[in-house]
């Protein structure tokens, strides 16, 4: 799928590209990631109204009937420097490279992106002892997968803590570090932290999501709906809680 805000012109030089998990060529979070496309600018200029209107539209009415997108994949929308946009879809390719040092690249590139356009796509962050540790400054905009894992946190009675420093939070200082972005959902650097573990840690801690009716729109604040039914014990347990909540976004959509 390819298509453009006004038909007829070639994109200049790109200057924002967010990159949207699908499912069921659904986008999950989409009022989330809407919320933070809002908050970003381009050249120093916020993204117009009709932007915002185009993009959602062209999301909510022609991604689903177009049978030529990956019904899994990721959805790229590029605004060039003049403010003029574009989407395509593509296939969904898993991070080669989930070593704490990797995540931590990934992180401080996105922090260059925030200097940038105003959000950063993907956040490092950290879980220690009952406290979420995200690595932004406090204050700061936050990409649509942060605010739904932030709120996921507040939920479950989480303290939620803002450490600029990427160094610490990489380091471990601030505990178990793990990476939260649009495109991957919660990625760990631990294997404790895998969705595999957290189906042994769901049968005993009981942190998978309780159902939500289906008329239900799939990101009408979905994380008031996640909360787990009992205390999980270790740090990697919320991250895998957290990592759980995006599967259960995605299983709804489809």
């Amino acid at each position: 799928m390819s298509d453009t805000a006004e038909q007829g012109f070639r994109l200049a030089e790109p200057v924002l590209v967010c990159r949207w998990r699908l499912a069921g060529r659904h986008v999950p979070l989409l009022n989330r990631h809407m919320r933070a496309l809002s908050q970003r600018s381009v050249a120093g200029k916020p993204l117009t109204t009709n932007m915002l209107g185009w993009v959602k539209q062209h999301i909510e009415w022609s991604l689903a009937e177009d049978v030529t997108v990956a019904a899994d994949g990721v959805l790229m929308l590029v605004v060039d420097v003049e403010g003029q946009a574009a989407m395509s879809a593509g296939a969904y390719e898993p991070l080669a490279d989930t070593s704490a040092g990797a995540l931590a690249a990934r992180a401080r590139e996105a922090r260059g992106e925030a200097a940038e356009t105003g959000v950063a796509p993907e956040v490092l962050c950290a879980m220690r002892a009952g406290t979420l540790t995200i690595g932004a400054p406090a204050g700061e905009h936050l990409c649509g997968a942060m605010t739904f894992v932030r709120q996921l946190a507040e939920t479950k009675g989480l303290v939620v803590a803002y450490e600029p420093d990427l160094g610490r939070v990489a380091s471990g200082c601030a505990g178990v570090p793990f990476l939260v972005s649009d495109e991957h959902g919660v990625v760990g650097s631990l294997p404790s932290a895998s969705r595999a573990v957290s189906d042994a840690c769901g049968a005993q801690e009981g942190v998978l999501a309780a159902e939500v009716s289906s008329c239900r729109p799939v990101d009408a604040d979905a994380s008031e709906d996640m909360g787990p039914h009992g205390d999980a014990s270790g740090d990697t347990a919320y991250i895998a809680f957290f990592g759980d909540a995006f599967e259960t976004l995605r299983d709804r959509a489809r």
